[in-house]
């Protein structure tokens, strides 16, 4: 499987899907914007390192990691099963839970900026990289415009 990044534009603000590819760009497929992958990304040899230990459209090192879920489909899943709970005395609650949980342990883990917000798809996991901390996506928001820029 290839890396891919979902980013957004700084020219049109607008989102974009590229495979990171041999171009060492990040494309914008609505305008012409085209800038280069951030230094801080790359390894000595010049291709994005691996595990991934910043962001490869601004180069912000503070990365979260969490499954590729759609939270949504999860409670979805778990409210149908509530609802039919009545009829099945809990045991389709049970049944639904059970297989939400079954997709989540099988869906493929992503890496997120705090800074940027860019999803990197297909990296291996690197362990410094914790689940999402509302608290310090807060803090790394206000610096992150500091940080990206040196």
């Amino acid at each position: 499987m290839s890396h891919s990044i979902e980013w957004r534009c700084p020219e049109c603000e607008r989102p974009g899907l590229q495979d990171l590819g041999p171009t060492d760009n990040l494309d914008c497929a609505h305008c012409d914007h085209s800038q280069p992958y951030d230094t801080a990304a790359l390894a000595d040899d010049g291709v994005i390192s691996e595990p991934l230990t910043a962001c490869v459209a601004c180069g912000y090192e503070r990365l979260f990691a969490q499954k590729d879920f759609n939270r949504k489909i999860g409670l979805v899943i778990v409210l149908i099963g509530a609802a039919l709970s009545p009829w099945t005395y809990g045991l389709s609650l049970l049944a639904f839970m059970g297989f939400d949980y079954a997709l989540y342990r099988f869906v493929p883990e992503i890496t997120v900026c705090y800074g940027c917000d860019a999803i990197h798809r297909n990296f291996e996991h690197n362990p410094l990289h914790r689940a999402h901390d509302p608290l310090l996506a807060d803090r790394y928001k206000r610096e992150a415009p500091i940080n990206a820029a040196d």
